[in-house]
């Protein structure tokens, strides 16, 4: 009985495994994600797989792998480091020891230098990472602030026109003042929400920085649609009301000259742009002052009818302002009025003198064509001569620092004289540049570098009587590069998110505090002698 009792058991045992192996099997399957292979390493793999000679199968991965590190930037990590698993094996294959051993060393280097991208690279999203975060913090500041920064928004352009009209004007200044700061703060929570998407980091720290921007969005976004429900319900009422007054039905007379009722509408459209609204009420106000104008304008057009004379009128004023035009576009033929200021001033004036004469549509189109040709034409020379001088700018700054590099590469088949000489020479050209403030950090680094290299030169060719001066003036320097390091720390502390200047602060920062280091080693080594 109780053998029966186990067989059974075992039984029922075995349909179990039988019905739950497939579907582990299929989960298992589920679970398994295809490999991704860029199509550089597809390609790399199918000539890798050609070749048939091991030392040519290792040289063509170690190139491979050169070309990743190159630019790292296009390539990846990844491949990288699939290609040193491919090749790895291969080491073990038979081969010629001296070329195992030249193979291998390339391998080592190469692999050195992917950790040591890959620290910079950490290191790089580390600072963007503190960055983004002091960003945020910037915004919880100006949430909690949020009053006071209201306050320091400068109110509403409201239309003159419209202060009579509108019932709402003080509600309008109070809200979109609010709006504006609103949209100020989601612009800059979107971007931050961007930045940090692009960031390459670990998915539990993205996935946090997310929820404190989504914490604070929650904050921003439902106030700033309630402020833009509430401005829209008052813009609608307030069309509406124009509407009904000076459009009563049944009544094609107006209460209003033309004119008065046409800049009334033109007030109303302005104030649309101005006012953060909804898309069905900016619609909608859109479409009944549209037929508004429409009715307007046929009106006028009855009324020019009765008022042919003004066409004579318009072309007399249009023939009188030619010869107007014409000298404006001797002014901006001539080579010494071909600055942007003199072409601007004169234009706006030519401008101002259409606006106040009675013309015609089709005159003013041609008046203002002329203009726009004229002025275009000498503010494109005028732009061109810009560009030229700042090209020629850059070029003399770009030998500059070439000069300045290759004199400091050789530095140790120069002599003394040749040193001081060209020191001179190029601190000439420098002192007549304009340079921004991280090109000057720039070549004060470098220049700070090769009075370090006249200094050693000095020491080795000067008498004992004149080794205390150099103790002096190298002290001075040596005082010189701290005050760079200071000036570079505060800087790399000063930047946002502005990548690229702090990678190069950084580097300058690095240089001057191993020259530090250098400075004083040589200050010991003088102190020395002099003792």
């Amino acid at each position: 009985m109780k053998n029966h009792y186990f067989f059974s058991l075992m039984g029922i045992c075995l349909i179990m495994c039988r019905a739950t192996i497939p579907y582990r099997i299929v989960k298992m399957e589920l679970k398994k994600k295809p490999k991704f292979e860029s199509e550089a390493l597809k390609s790399f793999k199918e000539s890798f797989d050609r070749e048939k000679n091991i030392e040519e199968k290792i040289a063509k991965g170690l190139e491979f792998m050169k070309t990743l590190l190159a630019d790292i930037e296009k390539g990846s990590f990844k491949n990288f480091w699939d290609v040193k698993k491919l090749i790895g094996p291969l080491f073990k294959e038979k081969m010629h020891p001296i070329k195992r051993n030249h193979l291998w060393n390339q391998h080592a280097e190469l692999r050195d230098e992917a950790h040591r991208l890959k620290e910079i690279k950490d290191e790089q999203a580390a600072f963007s990472i503190e960055q983004v975060e002091l960003a945020i913090e910037a915004v919880e500041s100006d949430i909690n602030h949020y009053d006071r920064l209201v306050k320091q928004i400068s109110p509403l352009d409201f239309p003159e026109r419209l202060k009579k009209l509108s019932s709402h004007q003080e509600k309008y200044h109070t809200m979109q003042r609010e709006l504006q700061l609103l949209k100020t703060l989601i612009f800059r929570l979107d971007a931050l929400r961007k930045e940090t998407l692009s960031i390459d980091m670990r998915i539990s720290h993205k996935n946090k920085i997310l929820k404190r921007l989504s914490k604070l969005g929650d904050e921003v976004f439902p106030k700033r649609k309630d402020f833009i429900k509430k401005v829209s319900e008052s813009f609608s009422a307030d069309v509406e009301a124009f509407v009904k007054n000076r459009f009563p039905e049944g009544n094609d007379t107006f209460d209003a000259p033309y004119y008065v009722i046409r800049d009334e509408i033109k007030s109303f459209q302005r104030l649309a742009k101005l006012l953060t609204l909804n898309t069905q009420s900016f619609t909608k106000t859109r479409k009944v002052l549209n037929e508004c104008w429409d009715k307007i304008k046929e009106k006028e057009k009855e009324k020019r009818a009765e008022m042919g004379d003004r066409l004579e009128e318009h072309k007399k004023n249009f023939e009188a302002l030619l010869p107007k035009i014409e000298v404006f576009e001797a002014f901006c033929s001539q080579e010494g009025n071909r600055e942007k200021t003199k072409v601007l001033e004169q234009s706006n004036a030519m401008q101002e003198e259409i606006k106040k004469a009675a013309l015609g549509r089709d005159h003013v189109k041609i008046l203002k064509n002329r203009i726009q040709k004229a002025r275009s034409e000498a503010v494109g020379k005028a732009q061109a001569k810009i560009e030229e001088k700042k090209h020629a700018a850059k070029k003399e700054m770009n030998d500059l620092k070439e000069k300045l590099q290759n004199l400091i590469k050789d530095e140790n088949f120069t002599t003394l004289e040749d040193l001081e000489k060209g020191e001179s020479a190029l601190k000439e050209i420098y002192e007549s540049l304009n340079l921004s403030r991280i090109e000057t950090h720039v070549f004060e680094r470098e220049f700070a570098d090769l009075k370090s290299f006249i200094f050693t030169k000095q020491e080795s060719v000067c008498s004992a009587d004149e080794l205390e001066k150099l103790f002096e003036r190298r002290s001075t320097h040596a005082g010189l590069i701290k005050k760079q390091v200071e000036e570079y720390r505060k800087e790399m502390g000063g930047l946002s998110l502005d990548f690229e200047k702090a990678i190069t602060y950084r580097e300058l920062y690095d240089s001057a505090r191993i020259q530090l280091d250098k400075e004083r080693e040589a200050l010991e080594s003088l102190e020395e002698k002099l003792t």
